[in-house]
């Protein structure tokens, strides 16, 4: 798994988060000469849901 600082959904609960790509950048991702670090970014605030379980 490769993590990053957290984005506005999940710093509220933790200081770091999976990365998760946008399926726009999927084929960027594999693409070799596009910069990993230029597609790593949060998503923006309320695209991840937070539920309490247990």
């Amino acid at each position: 798994m490769l993590t990053m600082e957290p984005g506005p959904d999940i710093a509220p609960y933790h200081d770091r988060q999976i990365v998760i790509l946008e399926r726009d950048a999927w084929a960027d991702w594999l693409d070799p000469s596009v910069s990993a670090k230029s597609l790593i970014r949060p998503l923006p605030a309320g695209t991840l849901n937070v539920e309490q379980v247990g």
